[in-house]
């Protein structure tokens, strides 16, 4: 049986091959598949960075000054000038020669630049005014960054913003704040929700107790121009920790109409809190005279004090806090954090703004928004048209009877 079986396998499989034959034959002579006519075949090429768009750079958001030199790039609070009751001096970086730190990326950078998007145009997610704000996340570490609750919590949180400033970051690990954003960015994959950006301090602070500041933003809304973003050194240690700088304008509107602002993260030291908020005014003062032209300074941070004594104490008549008279913390008590603007030179403040209270919105209980930061986010609202007639509309609402 085995020898018929061998014997019948190649008369076998030539019928086979006769019938695949004639019926390719048949069915090509008879009929055409659509849609063949463009196909090509080439050799595999291997993958270039090149093709992801231009620039495809790892940029550091700040200018660190180097130890034993002057460099600008980093301002710095002159206590001999203060003490003759002459400005501050905050420089913007300036340097040419200045090289980007290739370790810590940004994801705005892997994007191609493209340019103004129309005013008009904007997603579901775009209000048309821009809301800055502050939050002090209370210590937030890899711990906290690794909890689904708290991960959860702050990027919904974040996502609220178009630019927020953000301190306590622990700096124990110089990755964190990369870490936030990715996990920001992806939960939005698939989502339609925005992707989000940051500038980023270097460490700060007494060594035991060191911080980072960070800046988190929609690219979609504003841009940040990273060669003038700055932290103002302090050599003398008048603040415990250095104030962040970055420069921001509107996206969606044209360059020539489009709102600029340079944004401080300010982080008050509780212990030191009246010696430190006392130097708010020169700070604003010094920010508004470091190279750029820029009028439009708006403070964002921990003040450790609520808006009545801060506002005397900056001695300015026309600076406005966001919140005022209301507490900051999620246990109701105090108020430390704000956003303060000169109303005068910053015409494009709504008169909207406030605290985000996430307990409510998410109905969390004191301990699950304890796990993100014991504070609660504050903001003000901004028109994205630079010099817009807009801050006069939002006043108290009329009583007048329609």
């Amino acid at each position: 049986m085995s020898q018929e079986s061998s014997g019948g396998h190649p008369l076998q499989a030539g019928l086979i091959v006769l019938c695949l034959v004639g019926g390719g034959w048949y069915f090509f002579r008879h009929y055409d598949v659509d849609g063949l006519d463009g196909v090509s075949i080439s050799a595999k090429q291997e993958s270039r960075l090149g093709d992801m768009g231009d620039p495809f750079t790892f940029t550091s958001s700040t200018t660190i000054q180097r130890p034993g030199t002057s460099e600008v790039g980093s301002g710095n609070f002159n206590s001999e000038r203060f003490a003759n009751n002459e400005s501050l001096t905050a420089v913007r970086p300036s340097d040419p020669d200045f090289e980007a730190d290739p370790i810590i990326s940004s994801p705005s950078d892997l994007h191609r630049r493209a340019g103004s998007t129309e005013f008009g145009r904007r997603t579901r997610y775009a209000p048309s005014h821009l809301k800055v704000a502050s939050w002090a996340l209370d210590g937030f570490g890899p711990t906290k960054l690794a909890s689904d609750l708290a991960r959860k919590n702050l990027v919904r949180v974040v996502r609220q913003f178009d630019v927020i400033a953000v301190q306590q970051i622990s700096s124990l690990q110089m990755d964190l704040v990369p870490r936030i954003i990715d996990a920001i960015n992806e939960s939005s994959l698939g989502g339609g929700a925005p992707l989000y950006d940051y500038v980023l301090g270097p460490p700060t602070g007494p060594e035991d107790r060191g911080e980072q500041m960070a800046i988190l933003f929609n690219p979609a809304r504003v841009r940040v121009d990273r060669t003038q973003t700055y932290t103002v050194a302090d050599p003398d240690n008048q603040l415990t920790y250095d104030p962040l700088v970055a420069w921001f304008r509107a996206a969606e509107p044209s360059v020539s109409e489009a709102w600029t602002f340079s944004l401080v993260n300010v982080r008050i030291d509780l212990s030191r809190a009246p010696r430190e908020v006392a130097l708010l005014g020169q700070l604003m003062k010094s920010v508004r005279e470091d190279g750029r032209g820029e009028d439009d300074v708006v403070l964002a941070g921990l003040f450790q004090a609520d808006d009545s004594y801060l506002l005397p104490v900056i001695a300015g008549p026309n600076v406005r806090a966001s919140v005022t008279s209301t507490p900051t913390d999620i246990f109701g008590r105090h108020q430390t954090s704000n956003v303060l603007f000169d109303r005068e030179l910053t015409a494009e403040a709504i008169g909207r703004g406030g605290v985000y209270d996430f307990l409510r919105v998410y109905n969390l209980s004191v301990a699950q928004a304890q796990a993100v930061s014991s504070y609660l986010p504050v903001y003000a609202e901004f028109t994205p048209l630079e010099g817009s007639p807009l801050v006069h509309q939002a006043v108290a609402p009329s009583t007048t009877p329609r």
